[in-house]
């Protein structure tokens, strides 16, 4: 057969990509920035992003980290025989939400290219030549690769889970051969991983043509279900020359996505940069900051190291009208909480999560459809948000229900919540009204006076001769000292130590910050990060 085509991807000029943020680095911007690249701003990650001297320096230590990041041991079920059950399956989402707790940007990062890349573990059990129970393992070799190769070349990161045996069996592409062409995975190819079906002024990117022939291209494929990786079968693939994008050759599975890359990289720049932005920034792109990355993805040869420090340093990101500006998906509430609170996911947290996320539209690793979940993706075609698809008038109320469980230990998830080291951590637990506005400014990612706090006409409890002095307290704080201390006078709101020399709230006075709590998750901006 004839030789693949050998393409140059020739390098633009540098581009100064978007302009770094030089402004004052404080909690706010370093808040902003734990929310988008964390779940959930735990006070640790908090101070340590706050000592760095800037956001450049903030950013490029996320990225290093994550890019260098030593992976843990395989579980022992996978070592042993490389095969599973839906027990190792779970094993597989509790370990990353294992990950997700203790931070980082790795499991932050692995959430967006598992909707990218979009596999469903649900799709995978029972396909014709597939081992049986093997999913499992296939399942946590595609995680893998995510992560160990997800801040590296994006062109070759494309080409690798091309050949990942998930992708392989999830998008049918083990069964494409000569003759008996099977065009879903080269449709995606070229729809979700690098194009998008039209360009940013509406024009379509390829034709169905295209996706026919790249199909041709791309036979051959197959899986080895003992060491649980693809393979390339000479006998099964097409070795007749194609014609995708006007060019003729005889492409091959690699070759074809260097053809994409090399015809249409400024396509493939904007695409990624868009679907970047949407995740990290603001559920509705901006077109101007896009093509900035989007020129800056080219100049660093789709680096994605540098594209997203260039991303998460910039003025851009920081702009106060994307604080609070994208609704958090059920991941993103139920571990933040989890962090945002430093309660330990235990087994049985972790299960009860497990059976919630479900009933929210989101489990890990098993998207809606090949398009992942839409709550993560750019607007759709009518201009809708996608974000708006996380909540509706039955998802919202469940989300509070679930919370409110984890507060106070109802349905199996945990023990009810003692409140007192987080108010330590936070602000000063013996002060009612610092402590108010420190957990409420903890726990929302817009400014206070934005949140819409209730108003509370009744006067502070307790006797009038002894009324707190809150001259100069905002509205907002009056108020939410208010709701916090209900019919406690503030001159009795205090900690007790016990004999270790540790603070503890009286039960009364735990309950009453827990009742707390409870009220500023159900405020509409604590669904917002």
């Amino acid at each position: 057969m004839n030789s693949p085509p050998t393409i140059t991807h020739t390098l633009t000029s540098q581009s100064t990509g978007l302009p770094a943020y030089t402004g004052n680095w404080g909690k706010t911007q370093a808040a902003h920035l734990v929310r988008r690249t964390h779940f959930g701003n735990k006070v640790s990650d908090l101070n340590r992003i706050r000592s760095f001297s800037n956001a450049t320096e903030a950013a490029q230590t996320l990225v290093d980290e994550a890019k260098n990041a030593v992976l843990p041991d395989d579980p022992a079920w996978f070592a042993n025989n490389n095969s599973g059950n839906i027990l190792n399956m779970y094993d597989i989402q509790f370990r990353w939400m294992d990950a997700m707790y203790q931070g980082g940007f790795l499991s932050k990062m692995l959430l967006f290219w598992t909707n990218h890349f979009a596999v469903s573990y649900q799709n995978m059990n029972d396909l014709p030549g597939k081992a049986p129970n093997s999913y499992t393992s296939h399942m946590y070799k595609y995680v893998k690769l995510l992560q160990t190769d997800g801040f590296g070349d994006f062109r070759a990161l494309v080409k690798k889970v091309s050949k990942n045996s998930a992708m392989l069996y999830y998008l049918n592409n083990y069964n494409n051969r000569a003759g008996q062409p099977n065009e879903d995975f080269a449709r995606e190819l070229l729809e979700l991983f690098t194009l998008g079906t039209t360009d940013k002024s509406g024009n379509a990117n390829y034709s169905e043509a295209d996706v026919a022939e790249v199909a041709r291209a791309v036979t051959g494929w197959r899986v080895n279900n003992s060491n649980l990786s693809g393979f390339f079968d000479d006998d099964r693939f097409d070795a007749t020359n194609k014609s995708i994008f006007g060019v003729q050759d005889n492409f091959t599975m690699d070759s074809v996505v260097d053809l994409i890359f090399e015809q249409k990289s400024d396509k493939v720049a904007w695409f990624l940069s868009k679907k970047l932005y949407t995740f990290f920034v603001s559920a509705e792109p901006e077109e101007v900051a896009v093509q900035a990355l989007a020129d800056y993805c080219l100049s660093v040869d789709f680096d994605l190291a540098s594209i997203l420090v260039n991303l998460l340093a910039s003025d851009h990101f920081y702009k106060e009208r994307f604080y609070g500006s994208r609704i958090k998906s059920p991941i993103e509430i139920y571990l933040g909480f989890l962090r945002q609170f430093e309660i330990v996911p235990t087994a049985e947290i972790k299960e009860f999560i497990r059976l919630q996320m479900p009933e929210l539209n989101e489990e890990l690793l098993r998207p809606e459809t090949v398009f992942g979940w839409s709550g993560y993706n750019p607007p759709d075609s009518d201009g809708t948000p996608g974000h708006f698809t996380w909540l509706n008038t039955n998802l919202l109320p469940a989300r509070w229900s679930t919370i409110t469980d984890m507060i106070y230990g109802y349905n199996g998830a945990g023990d009810t919540y003692n409140p007192i080291r987080i108010a330590e951590k936070v602000s000063d637990p013996l002060n009612p009204f610092t402590l108010a506005e420190d957990i409420a400014e903890h726990l929302l990612s817009l400014p206070l006076d934005q949140v819409g706090i209730r108003e509370v006409e009744e006067d502070f409890a307790g006797n009038p001769d002894y009324a707190p002095d809150v001259t100069g307290f905002p509205s907002y704080k009056i108020n939410l000292s208010k709701i916090l201390l209900g019919p406690i006078p503030w001159y009795e709101w205090t900690a007790n130590t016990d004999n270790d020399g540790n603070l503890y709230y009286d039960e009364h006075l735990a309950e009453a910050l827990r009742q707390y709590i409870a009220y500023i998750i159900q405020l509409p901006a604590y669904q917002l990060i």
